[in-house]
């Protein structure tokens, strides 16, 4: 073979593989267990059905590890080109000059159809109605109930309490007590987890912070819960004190072994838990909305995490990141996410897949979180808060929980942790103007 022909061989080589050599981006998550497990093998079909794009899915810890390590890389050529955050690092991203608004791709994808993604997942995510992450494992807040015991004392197992008052009134039904008139069977819990203050009060109709809510494009700067919190807290004071409710601490799996064992008989969690709480509880879950003050539900606020695409200055990889993006959030790979996470799919067209209808035919109790999604109203509380420190003022307001189910006053409580809110809030506006 002569010299000319090899070169010409060799260069046919070249373009051949340059031709399918592979996007390489790399994405950060904070999906452990069989979270975990489901988005690897996600990433993997994905990688697998084309051969434009290869993901490297990369676990960085919680979620509070991965804001501090992307933190350190942000803005240099070692930061992801696709990353997992939570609900709370919203502001951070938001503000951090280092991601591009998913609004941009699609503006620019015509085959993109924003409409067939839940509007209230979305309505999170945006900011001056700008769409900035796209929501990917997505839960809410429900109230979930032991029907066998409501059987047990008389109460309609379909019918579950909408009120707080009515909660209270429940839960002195659902009390068990023993020969030596201890309790064996509390009537409602509450897991020390501030997320759970804010769903109560975005039912209320009430906001978390000024600037409407933090979505104007400003910095909050004060708490606007100062009515509406003195409530909710009073109402948890009397279900303790009064021995109606009981408090497990901080750690959610407390909860709800005493929910699965019989020792509560109703409680509040993420709707992101419900698959775990069925297998694991010997008697027939009922699960029903949130309750707020009135009765008449306003809505819950959207919980977990989203995708962020950075801004690399390279568009050959930012629209490899849409692309996966896109994949992410079709309808079966959100069928496939929900049925074997509990998360709710993003996509309204995964509930007409077979697997989505065999998994809420197992699970009836899930249609009951996706008819409190539809039936959320779409306003600024239930929009949920922006905040830059979201995680030190709900540190303070788990403490503050602590303090109430321990006896402090409800309306001590709802002064003392506005006023430490409202200190820590000023003085990151201080530091970041």
């Amino acid at each position: 073979m002569n010299l000319k022909k090899l070169a010409v061989l060799s260069l046919g080589a070249m373009m051949s593989i340059s031709t399918f050599a592979k996007e390489n981006i790399v994405f950060w998550h904070a999906m452990s267990g069989e979270g975990q497990k489901t988005l690897e093998k996600i990433v993997n079909d994905y990688n697998n059905s084309q051969d434009k794009v290869h993901v490297d899915a990369i676990f960085q810890g919680s979620y509070e590890e991965a804001i501090v390590k992307f933190k350190a890389v942000s803005g240099t050529k070692e930061a992801p080109n696709l990353v997992q955050m939570n609900d709370i690092s919203t502001s951070f991203m938001y503000r951090s000059g280092a991601i591009i608004p998913m609004s941009d791709f699609i503006e620019k994808d015509s085959n993109f159809d924003e409409n067939k993604l839940e509007d209230v997942l979305l309505n999170y995510y945006r900011i001056n109605d700008k769409l900035y992450s796209m929501p990917f494992n997505s839960s809410t807040a429900i109230l979930l109930y032991n029907k066998d015991v409501f059987k047990e004392v008389g109460l309609d197992p379909e019918k579950a309490p909408t009120s707080y008052k009515e909660v209270e009134d429940f839960s002195r039904k659902l009390v068990k007590k023993n020969s030596n008139n201890v309790v064996d069977r509390y009537g409602f819990s509450i897991i020390s987890y501030a997320w759970f203050i804010e769903q109560l009060l975005a039912n209320d109709n009430t906001l978390y912070v000024d600037e409407e809510n933090g979505r104007n494009g400003n910095n909050p700067t004060k708490v606007a819960y100062e009515k509406q919190l003195p409530v909710i807290l009073n109402w948890m004071q009397n279900m303790n004190k009064e021995k109606l409710a009981i408090n497990y601490g901080r750690e959610w799996d407390s909860t709800r072994s005493a929910f699965s064992s019989g020792k509560v008989a109703m409680y509040l969690d993420s709707s992101a838990g419900l698959t775990n709480i069925i297998q694991n509880s010997k008697f027939e879950v009922g699960a029903a909305f949130i309750p707020n003050e009135s009765g008449e539900f306003n809505g819950s606020v959207i919980g977990g995490a989203s995708l962020w695409i950075t801004d690399s200055e390279d568009s050959a990889k930012e629209d490899a990141a849409w692309d996966f993006v896109k994949y992410a959030v079709s309808k079966d790979v959100q069928a496939f996410w929900s049925s074997k996470t509990g998360y709710f799919p993003v996509n309204k067209e995964s509930y007409d897949t077979p697997l989505m209808q065999e998994t809420m035919e197992k699970m009836p109790q899930f249609k009951i979180v996706v008819d409190e999604l539809k039936a959320t109203n779409k306003n600024t509380a239930t929009q949920g808060a922006i905040l830059g420190v979201f995680p030190d003022v709900r540190e303070k307001m788990v403490e503050t929980m602590e303090a109430v189910s321990e006896g402090k006053d409800g309306q001590k409580a709802a002064d003392d942790v506005a006023k430490a809110s409202n200190r820590i809030i000023s003085r990151y506006n201080r530091i970041n103007k």
